[in-house]
C-alpha cells in the first residue's frame, strides 16, 4: 500500500469522526425537552384514567418556560389538585408496642406493617411483615366531575397534624386544592396496645368537584413468607371476607380464586397461616366488590405466599363533610385478639373447622389448652396432658365399643360355623347371621355408634393444632417448630415422584406416629373377628396400608399435631392392653349371651322389616333362577 493510498484512508476516517462528533452534539440539544413534552401529551390522552405520575420532568426544572407549559397543563388535567401532583415523599410512622405502620406522603396510604411484639419470621428472626411493600399499593379512586377518576395514591399528602395524644398516635394528612377551605383528609389514629389502625378519610368542600359516590378503595398485596415449609403456608393462604348481615367465606386456599360480590362487604382479610391484614367498615362498603386471591405464576419462588387483590366501592356518609371511617387490622391469628375487635364473625378468620368441630374447637379444647399452658408452661407437656383428659373424657365411648369387640368374639366360632354352612349361599348366611344376633341380643353395629360419637373430637383435634398460633416457635427435643413440619432428615436434591409427594425432609413425629398407628391397627384388628364379607374389602389389609398412608401424609403437617396423635395412639394401646388383660371376662360374656339364648326373643319392627326384604329378595332369586 502506497503513501497516498495510506493518507487518502486517514482522512476518509477522520471525515467519519468528525461528522458523528457534530451530529451527537446536535443531538444533545434537541433530544431532551421534546421527550418530557411527549410523556405529558401520553398521559394526557388518557381521560378515564387521571394519575400525574412524573409530570413534573426533571428537564424543566431551570426552564421557566416550559415549568409556565407543565403547570398550566397539570391544571388541565388535575383541576383543583394540580399543585398537589408535585412534591416531596416523606414517610410518617406510628408505632406502638403492638405493630410499626409506615405512611408514604405520596398517596396518604400505608405502605407497610411490621409487627412489633416478639413475633418473628423463621428464617432470619427478623419482625414480622405482613405484606411485601414493594409488591402491594392501596389506592383510592374518585370521579372528579369532567375530567375522569382521578387515582390519589400519585398525588402528595402534607401533614396537617402529627404527634401523640393520651391513648394513642395520630397524624392527619391533606391533600390540598387551590383553595383552603377545600381539601381531602386522612386522619390515622393507632391506639395503644392494639394491632388496629383507624382511618376516617373526610371530604371537605369538595361537594361540588368529586362525585363520592363512584369511590372505590383498591388494595393489592403480596404476602410474605413467614414459616417453614412454603407449601403448608401457601395451602392455609387466603381471601377472608363478610357479607354484612351472613356469616364468613373465603376464597379458595392455596390456589387461584376470584369472586365479585353484589352485596356490601363488613371486612376483608387478606389471611396467612398465622398472620392477617385485613380492611373493615363497620357500616359496610358499597355493593360489587371484587376480591381475588392466587400464588406465583413459579412455584419455586419462595418469596411470596400469595398475592392478594381486593376492589372495595366506599359509601361515603353525606352532610357538608363527606366521611367514611376504615379500620386496619395488622396481627396475629389469635382468638383472643380477632375477638377484641368485637366484629361478627371475624374470629373465623381462624379455621377450626366447620359446625360442630369448630364449636368444638372454640369452646372447649382452646380454652382448656389455654389453661393447662398457662399451669405448666410446656407444650410438649400440655399436649400430652391435654390427650390423657380427652381420652379420659371418652372412656365410657371407648369402654362400649371394646364391649361390642368382645361380644363379637365371643361369638366368633358360630359365626365360622355358619360361614361353612352357608359357604355357598349368601341369603341363607345373612339369615343364619341375623338369627345369631338376634337369639344372643348382640347388636353387630354397637361398635358404629361410640366411632362416631368420637369423630367430632378427633377431627377436630385434626384442625385444633395446624391453626394454633400458640404451637408457633415452640421447640419439643428435636423439633424447632411444633406450628410447622419437624425434621430429622432433610436433602436438596429433587428426587421424582418423592420430593413431590412426601418432600425433602423425613418428620420425626410422623415417622413415630406411623408406627405407632400400626401397632394399634395391629392390635385392634386382632381383637376384631373377621367379618369380611364376599366382594367387601379385606379390612385387614386396608389398616396395613394405613400406617403408610398417615405417613407419607402427615409428613408436611404441623409436628404439634403429629405428636398429639403419636400420644394418642400409646394411650389408646394402653387402653387397650388394661381393659382386655383387667376388665373383660369374655368367659361371663359367653355365659351371659349363652343365657340370652334361653330367653324368648320377640322380633323388633327392624328386624321383622329386615326378614321381610329378605324373603322378597329369595323370591325373585327363585324367579330368576327359573326363567334361565
Amino acid at each position: 500500500m502506497d503513501r497516498n493510498t495510506v493518507l487518502g484512508l486517514l482522512l476518509m476516517f477522520l471525515l467519519v469522526l468528525g461528522y458523528n462528533w457534530y451530529a451527537s452534539l446536535n443531538q444533545e440539544v434537541s433530544v431532551t425537552a421534546p421527550a418530557a413534552s411527549s410523556e405529558v401529551t401520553e398521559q394526557a390522552a388518557e381521560p378515564a384514567t387521571i394519575t400525574p405520575g412524573n409530570a413534573t420532568a426533571e428537564p424543566f426544572e431551570n426552564d421557566s418556560l416550559a415549568s409556565e407549559r407543565i403547570t398550566e397543563q397539570l391544571k388541565n388535567r388535575f383541576g383543583a389538585f394540580a399543585a398537589s401532583a408535585q412534591g416531596t415523599d416523606r414517610r410518617h410512622v406510628l408505632e406502638n408496642r403492638r405493630v410499626r405502620v409506615t405512611i408514604d406522603a405520596k398517596g396518604g396510604t400505608i405502605s407497610s406493617a411490621a409487627l412489633t411484639d416478639g413475633y418473628k419470621t423463621f428464617w432470619d428472626s427478623s419482625a414480622v411483615q405482613l405484606f411485601n411493600p414493594d409488591l402491594s399499593s392501596m389506592k383510592l379512586w374518585v370521579d372528579y366531575t369532567g375530567k375522569g377518576l382521578i387515582d390519589f395514591s400519585e398525588f402528595y399528602f402534607i401533614a396537617a397534624r402529627e404527634g401523640r395524644l393520651s391513648d394513642g398516635q395520630e397524624l392527619v394528612l391533606r391533600l390540598t386544592t387551590d383553595r383552603s377551605d377545600a381539601y381531602l383528609e386522612y386522619r390515622y389514629f393507632l391506639p395503644d396496645d392494639h394491632y388496629t389502625v383507624q382511618l376516617e378519610i373526610s371530604a371537605i368542600g369538595l361537594a361540588q368537584t368529586l362525585n363520592l359516590g363512584t369511590a372505590r378503595f383498591d388494595w393489592e398485596a403480596a404476602g410474605m413468607h413467614l414459616e417453614k415449609g412454603i407449601e403448608w403456608e401457601r395451602q392455609h393462604a387466603s381471601v377472608f371476607y363478610r357479607k354484612m348481615g351472613k356469616g364468613r367465606s373465603y376464597l379458595g386456599e392455596g390456589r387461584d380464586n376470584d369472586d365479585e360480590v353484589n352485596k356490601p362487604l363488613n371486612w376483608v382479610a387478606f389471611k396467612q397461616n398465622f398472620f392477617t391484614a385485613a380492611v373493615i367498615s363497620r357500616d359496610g362498603f358499597g355493593e360489587n366488590a371484587y376480591l381475588r386471591s392466587f400464588p406465583p405464576k413459579d412455584e419455586r419462588d419462595t418469596s411470596v405466599t400469595m398475592f392478594y387483590q381486593a376492589r372495595l366501592p366506599l359509601a361515603f356518609s353525606e352532610g357538608s363533610v363527606a366521611s367514611k371511617k376504615l379500620e386496619f387490622y395488622f396481627g396475629p391469628n389469635d382468638l383472643d385478639e380477632l375477638r377484641r375487635l368485637d366484629l361478627d364473625e371475624f374470629d373465623r378468620i381462624i379455621d377450626y373447622g366447620w359446625w360442630i368441630f369448630g364449636w368444638v374447637n372454640r369452646w372447649i379444647v382452646r380454652p382448656v389448652f389455654n389453661f393447662m399452658i398457662g399451669i405448666i408452661g410446656s407444650v410438649g407437656l400440655t399436649i400430652i396432658l391435654l390427650t390423657l383428659l380427652i381420652k379420659l373424657v371418652l372412656t365410657p365411648i371407648t369402654w362400649k365399643n371394646f364391649m361390642s369387640s368382645a361380644k363379637m368374639r365371643v361369638l366368633r366360632p358360630e359365626m365360622d360355623e355358619i360361614n361353612e354352612k352357608f359357604k355357598d349361599d349368601a341369603m341363607g348366611k345373612q339369615q343364619a347371621t341375623m338369627a345369631l344376633y338376634r337369639e344372643t341380643g348382640v347388636n353387630p353395629f354397637a361398635g358404629c355408634l361410640p366411632m362416631l360419637l368420637q369423630m367430632p373430637i378427633l377431627y377436630a383435634m385434626f384442625r385444633f393444632f395446624p391453626a394454633n398460633i400458640d404451637l408457633r416457635g415452640k421447640r419439643l427435643l428435636w423439633a424447632d417448630d411444633l406450628g410447622a413440619y419437624d425434621a430429622i432428615i432433610t436433602w436438596t436434591g429433587e428426587i421424582p415422584f418423592i420430593s413431590s409427594v412426601y418432600g425433602n425432609h423425613v418428620s420425626g413425629f410422623a415417622l413415630m406416629m406411623a408406627v405407632s398407628t400400626f401397632f394399634y391397627s395391629r392390635m385392634s384388628m386382632a381383637n376384631t373377628p373377621n367379618t369380611n364379607q364376599p366382594g367387601m374389602p379385606n379390612m385387614k389389609v386396608i389398616m396395613n396400608l394405613f400406617p403408610i398412608i398417615t405417613l407419607v401424609f402427615f409428613n408436611r403437617f404441623a409436628a404439634g399435631l403429629n405428636f398429639y396423635y403419636f400420644c394418642a395412639n400409646v394411650i389408646s394401646i394402653g387402653q387397650m392392653v388394661l381393659i382386655k388383660k383387667f376388665l373383660i371376662d369374655e368367659d361371663k360374656i359367653r355365659t351371659k349371651l349363652e343365657a340370652n339364648k334361653q330367653k324368648p326373643k320377640k322380633k323388633s319392627a327392624f328386624q321383622q322389616r329386615l326378614e321381610e326384604m329378605q324373603k322378597l329378595q329369595q323370591e325373585r332369586a327363585k324367579q330368576q333362577n327359573r326363567k334361565k
